[in-house]
């Protein structure tokens, strides 16, 4: 290289920049003071040497690349930082990694280039400000991106996701790090929407109309999006950004009102449709509503009298038990007596008359004592119709028509046969006993429309009954009252009205439906309708009647009438059994749970207080598992739905007979022994246990101010056989042991006229040998030192307890 083409030295520091020379070989020739300050190595160690021997450890391969290039083609070339960040191994005054570019340029002569020239251009400043701007930048995008509603994803040429903004984790799902990487069209339903939009703006064939994509369900949830997606570079590769704007509410509200607007249109048709056919829906409505009301009043009628009746049948029903049971009671005094004995059999039978009115009374008003079984009335018909001839004669021809397969029904069938023979005793009476009768049993289905035309009425599957004659007929106007009690088209004294009216009720009572179609000269036919059972028919033969025997049974007798309870007792009692008695069920429970042994409870069906009977037997049965429970009442009024009791209900119904009475007490006590003899593995019933102590009758004499108290006292005592005595106060008690020899004195504590200790030092001092129990409500504060053997016994206390007491009284023997 001639000295000529040589820079001066000057010109060489005097660039603010790095410059190297060299030679044809590569080596340095000239390096400036830049490079020296730059580089830390001074010219004289880099002269003669080449770029790779002086900086060994650098990757000089692309600027070795340009100085061949230069050197033997004379071509120039410029390497940025951009593409490869560093070149050279160059500082900053402050020893940081300088960003740099260079430019590598040929020295050419006329035939071949003799060296060539490095320029180095310090861009670390410029760097730094293009990347805080850039920074800044990417800064205010990332702020955009992130807080954007819409959801903004970036996919790969293999439709992988990269990148995936909040909105995208939050609809999809995913954190972000399990997103990332995902095939993206794993998230839509529409999965060639999703392949057309992305392969088309990669591959530049798609189109500007944002397409209508689905996304995966979730949660069962359907979500639309308007979806659009550009192309960007990076480097070689390709990439795609798609942004999803949920338009699932949008698209709802544009259906609602297209939905609106056709509804609009279809009520706009519907009002011209309804203003031509007005008055002619108008005189349809108002006749539906006559017809409704029409209804609606003969319903709360037909209500109205059976609560009325019903009422008024439940109170005759406790007036005849206490006649009929005292009537009972009084025959066995007059036995011997024939003219007495008439007189009371008269009276008897009228009771028995006055029983079946009451009966028929609570069979309209849906409240007579039901025994359901399940049936099959093809079968139960055949059997009837000679029953059935008799009653309606030889001039009347008695056909029957039973369906094939014929369902069962759970119903009463001392009821279906009552109404089979009053509803064959009226078509005789309307045919003037010539005629034709059709019995017909069959399998129906009423639907809904049926029960919507028809109160009270519940579609399902019936079992269809229908009486059909050829007699006179009814007029409508009949038809409206044939059910009603008391009304009758008979002349006077033959009949009493009442035979439909319990019809109408037992099968409404039974969950069934009962129609009449009649026209007056055409005969009627009476159909009624009753509920499917699918339950397996039940055996009807009944056992022969047991004998009347009693017992020595204890027996609680729950009862609210004093007149019915007082009856109810005496009945008991004649039978021998050892009685107690409540007027609620409060009361009743009470004696229960004091421990006494009860063999049977028999309790009214409707007891006054919150306590109701049904309720009163469960908390018994709990305590004693084995107890007996007999329930009797006048009607049911669905008293034992929902009670707990399951299907061990047991119904006397009032009035009913000494021996009715006898007869169910001996099947149940015995059913009740029977089951306690099978409890092998258990302890002794509580019920069924006997006192502790087992004492020789004694007289007692029992004071006490509390009327239950003393009643369930002396119940108490006299169940374990002793005679007693009571009184409310003590000026009572002293009288009776100045008249009455007396073995115990049981009393209260506290006495309305003196205190029990006052008394029993009294009673003490002229009957040293009397013994005295204290009953009180108190633990201590009773002070019974100066009376020696006196005893204190704790309320509430339990029957082994009070046995227990009076048995540990001095001089008292076991038997």
């Amino acid at each position: 290289m001639s000295n000529n083409a040589a820079p001066t030295r000057s010109v060489l520091n005097a660039i603010n920049g790095g410059l190297i020379v060299l030679d044809r070989t590569g080596r340095v020739v000239l390096w400036n003071v830049w490079m020296q300050n730059t580089s830390g190595i001074s010219e004289e160690t880099a002269c003669g040497k080449r770029l790779a021997e002086i900086f060994p450890d650098a990757d000089l391969q692309r600027l070795s690349a340009a100085i061949t290039g230069a050197l033997d083609c004379g071509t120039s070339a410029i390497i940025t930082h951009a593409l490869r960040p560093a070149l050279l191994p160059l500082h900053t005054r402050s020893r940081q990694p300088l960003v740099h570019d260079v430019a590598v340029s040929p020295i050419e002569t006329a035939t071949a280039p003799e060296g060539c020239v490095i320029s180095i251009t310090d861009v670390t400043a410029a760097t730094r400000r293009v990347r805080y701007l850039r920074d800044q930048q990417d800064a205010r995008y990332d702020a955009v991106v992130a807080s954007a509603p819409d959801i903004i994803i970036t996919v790969d040429e293999n439709g992988l996701v990269q990148f995936a903004n909040p909105a995208a984790h939050a609809r999809f799902g995913d954190p972000g790090t399990r997103l990332v990487g995902t095939d993206a069209a794993l998230l839509f339903e529409t999965g060639d929407e999703w392949a057309s939009l992305w392969r088309g703006a990669i591959d530049g064939t798609g189109t500007d109309r944002p397409n209508t994509l689905i996304a995966a369900r979730t949660a069962g949830e359907l979500r639309y999006f308007e979806a659009s997606a550009s192309r960007w570079k990076s480097g070689a590769r390709l990439f795609a950004t798609v942004i999803l704007r949920d338009i699932t509410e949008r698209r709802a509200m544009i259906a609602a009102l297209r939905r609106s607007e056709s509804e609009a249109r279809n009520a706009a048709q519907a009002l011209t449709e309804l203003n031509r056919t007005l008055e002619e829906r108008v005189q349809s409505r108002t006749a539906q509503l006559i017809k409704a009301e029409a209804a609606l009043r003969h319903s709360q009628k037909m209500e109205a009298i059976g609560n009325l009746t019903g009422s008024i049948a439940h109170d005759f029903n406790n007036l005849l038990h206490v006649i009929s049971g005292n009537l009972h009671l009084l025959k066995r005094y007059v036995s011997g007596n024939a003219a007495a004995e008439r007189r009371v059999q008269i009276a008897l039978d009228g009771v028995a008359r006055s029983a079946k009115l009451s009966s028929q009374l609570l069979a309209f008003a849906r409240r007579q004592p039901l025994s359901p079984k399940v049936i099959n009335l093809g079968r139960f018909i055949r059997d009837m119709e000679d029953i059935i001839r008799r009653a309606v004669g030889e001039g009347v021809a008695v056909n029957t028509v039973i369906g094939a397969e014929l369902w069962n029904t759970l119903v009463d069938p001392g009821n279906v046969e009552n109404a089979l023979l009053n509803m064959a005793i009226n078509a005789r009476d309307a045919m003037e006993g010539q005629g034709r009768l059709t019995i017909e049993a069959a399998n129906v289905l009423l639907d809904s429309d049926y029960a919507a035309a028809h109160e009270g009425v519940t579609s399902g599957e019936y079992v269809m009954v229908s009486v059909r004659d050829t007699g006179s007929g009814m007029s409508s106007e009949v038809i409206d009252q044939a059910f009603e009690p008391f009304f009758t088209t008979k002349p006077e004294g033959r009949g009493t009205g009442l035979g439909l009216s319990m019809v109408y009720g037992f099968v409404r009572q039974s969950g069934g439906h009962i129609h009449i179609e009649s026209e007056v000269g055409r005969g009627s036919t009476i159909r009624f309708y009753l509920p499917r059972s699918k339950q397996a028919e039940d055996d009807l033969t009944e056992a022969d009647e047991a004998p009347v025997t009693g017992g020595s049974e204890v027996i609680l007798v729950a009862e609210d009438d004093e007149h019915v309870r007082e009856t109810v007792v005496a009945m008991l009692s004649d039978l021998g059994y050892r009685i107690l008695k409540a007027k609620d069920a409060q009361g009743a429970l009470s004696i229960v749970e004091s421990g006494m042994p009860i063999d049977l409870l028999f309790t009214d069906v409707i007891m006054p207080g919150s306590m109701k009977s049904t309720e009163l037997a469960r908390k018994a049965r709990e305590r004693m598992p084995n107890l007996a429970v007999l329930f009797t009442s006048g009607y049911t009024e669905d008293t034992f739905a929902g009670s707990g009791l399951g299907e061990s209900i047991e119904l006397l119904s009032k009035p009913y007979s000494r021996e009715a009475l006898a007869r169910k007490l001996r099947h149940m006590l015995a059913n009740a022994a029977q089951r306690s003899s099978q409890m092998l593995t258990s302890s002794y019933s509580p019920s069924l246990r006997q006192p502790s102590v087992s004492l020789k009758p004694i007289r007692i004499l029992v004071c006490e101010d509390n009327l239950d108290i003393r009643n369930t006292t002396v119940d108490m005592l006299s169940v374990m056989g002793h005679h007693i005595m009571s009184a409310s106060d003590a000026r009572t008690a002293l009288s009776i042991l100045t008249s009455n020899p007396v073995d115990i004195l049981l009393t209260d504590v506290g006495l309305p006229d003196m205190p029990g200790t006052a008394l029993a030092n009294h009673a003490k001092s002229r009957f040293p040998t009397l013994d005295v129990i204290f009953a009180t409500g108190e633990a201590s504060g009773t002070d019974t030192t100066a009376l020696g053997t006196a005893r204190t016994l704790i309320k509430p206390f339990t029957f082994d307890q009070l046995a227990a007491a009076i048995g540990s009284a001095p001089g008292r023997e076991r038997r």
